[in-house]
């Protein structure tokens, strides 16, 4: 194998900002999934009218945002893999776990300003009618 052209500095940089990078994507790529899963339920409840289909968009979307979490996924597995290299008992799993938690707290940051967001749009639609 041959021999990395990364400092072991950059490849501690490289965990931690890949296993951030991975946190911050993990919500979106579940919610998507989650959201096929509940049109894919309602689909099968058709009640008057219409039977509702699922989003092509949305399947789009949970396909292509699984395939960048799984390419961060790898990415990772690789740099901590040469950083254990170089760098025999590297505490890779603290800067992980750290990198995913702040990850993780960004996105849920982001849902619920954007949550709140579409609420008071919604709302002040209402009270333009």
């Amino acid at each position: 194998m041959p021999e990395t052209l990364a400092t072991p500095d950059d490849l501690e940089l490289a965990v931690s900002g890949l296993s951030g990078i991975l946190g911050a994507m993990l919500l979106p790529t579940i919610g998507a999934w989650l959201r096929l899963l509940s049109q894919w339920l309602e689909s099968g409840y058709a009640a008057l009218g219409r039977n509702p289909r699922i989003s092509g968009r949305w399947v789009l979307f949970a396909l292509l945002s699984s395939v960048a979490l799984l390419f961060v996924l790898f990415c990772l597995g690789r740099s901590t893999t040469e950083l254990r290299e170089v760098r025999v008992e590297a505490p890779v799993v603290a800067q992980i776990f750290v990198g995913m938690t702040v990850g993780l707290t960004i996105s849920a940051a982001y849902l619920v300003a954007w949550v709140t967001f579409r609420r008071d749009l919604a709302r002040r639609r209402q009270l333009l009618r």
